[in-house]
């Protein structure tokens, strides 16, 4: 009986319906044919969106690790003050989330000490944080998540200090440094999940260089703003695991020495050396964020990696992890706009990332990509 049935359903679905008269084609604009004609791309869809786009500036930034010994962060004030006049709802930065430190560690056999060499501060954090609070990488991001959506317009410095612990433990220091920050100075002590060991350990901070809190964190608490979005993302390491050898040969190959000695580079490779005034330091962001800085890191970099035969294909294996790397990276912000539709995104991010940043935001369905250089004129 079922096989009849179903017989008998295909015969009808296959059954040539009547042909109704043929209706007059509706006239077409040229513009929407020629559209029609090319493959498509992303970008055709960003004049189709009713609404603002959400506006997203990605500043590149040198690493302030590598700036001399007696780096003071208070050069920065400048570029905070310009960072601020743009008015992010949202920022980005170049860090682990505690959900890809997790992944990393759970598949060590593959990324051997990855975690540990780009989260292990992070880990330690998670660590204090943990045994105050009883709560594991992902309980911390559940609960943490949970408090926000519950979040009072006006938190009390007990709310803050826990949240602040929830953060830490969820592997976001960086977003706990912004509650931290937030805080009155009188309120920065323990309690409330935040032990003495913790309350050090957010202290070492102040001083400590790096960008994701000198420039983004800070920022973040000036603004009124409770978090940052970790975005980085090292999944692709593996793929070099077993090509280490090939990319010293290659770099031994290339002349490497004498592409950093080369004068014409050393505004890039030399750039921490440029922080020691507001002036210099505000000078040297504007340079890093222009489309020839970004050129030039590109061909200082990438470039050699295509336009030569490579050991064993190397170059290209490189640049598959590269391109992999800042495609995920992307991902990860892309993701985190749909928190401001409409809004705005700051994006701190290694100025190597830049030009490939703005690249694929660019590509982006309801994004447009400021201007950085004269969002920080």
């Amino acid at each position: 009986m079922k096989s009849t049935l179903a017989a008998l359903f295909l015969t009808a679905a296959c059954a040539s319906p009547p042909r109704a008269p043929a209706a007059a084609p509706l006239p077409l604009d040229a513009d929407f044919v020629a559209a029609k004609a090319r493959a498509f791309d992303p970008r055709d869809l960003q004049p189709r969106l009713i609404g603002n786009p959400t506006e997203v500036l990605v500043l590149g930034s040198l690493h302030l690790s590598g700036t001399p010994d007696g780096f003071d962060a208070a050069v920065l004030e400048p570029l905070l003050e310009r960072l601020a006049a743009f008015k992010p709802d949202l920022i980005a930065i170049e860090n682990l989330s505690g959900e890809s430190i997790q992944s990393l560690k759970a598949y060590e056999a593959i990324y051997t000490d990855t975690a540990a060499s780009y989260g292990g501060r992070l880990l330690k954090g998670a660590a204090l944080a943990e045994a105050g609070l009883g709560l594991g990488l992902p309980e911390a991001e559940a609960e943490a998540r949970r408090v926000l959506r519950e979040w009072p317009a006006v938190p009390t410095p007990a709310e803050r200090r826990h949240l602040a612990a929830l953060f830490t433990a969820a592997g976001d220091t960086h977003s706990a440094l912004v509650q931290w920050w937030r805080l009155p100075e009188a309120e920065r002590i323990p309690g409330d999940g935040v032990s003495p060991d913790l309350a050090a350990y957010f202290q070492q901070y102040d001083t400590r260089k790096n960008e994701s809190h000198q420039i983004a964190a800070r920022l973040a608490a000036r603004l009124g703003l409770e978090r940052v979005y970790p975005a980085d993302d090292h999944a692709a390491d593996d793929v070099m695991t077993f090509a280490e050898p090939d990319l010293v040969a290659l770099f031994e190959e290339a002349g490497l020495q004498s592409i950093i000695d080369d004068p014409a580079n050393a505004p890039i490779i030399k750039a921490g050396e440029r922080m020691t005034t507001p002036e210099q330091a505000l000078e040297t962001y504007r340079f890093l964020n222009t489309p020839e800085a970004g050129v030039a890191d590109v061909a200082l970099q990438w470039e050699m990696m295509l336009d030569r035969q490579t050991p064993n294909d190397v170059g290209r294996i490189r640049m598959a992890e590269w391109e992999a790397r800042n495609l995920r990276q992307v991902a990860h912000i892309r993701e985190a706009m749909a928190e401001v539709p409409g809004g705005r995104v700051l994006v701190i991010v290694g100025s190597a990332h830049k030009p490939w940043f703005d690249a694929y935001l660019g590509m982006m369905s309801d994004v447009k990509v400021v201007d950085a250089v004269k969002a920080l004129e």
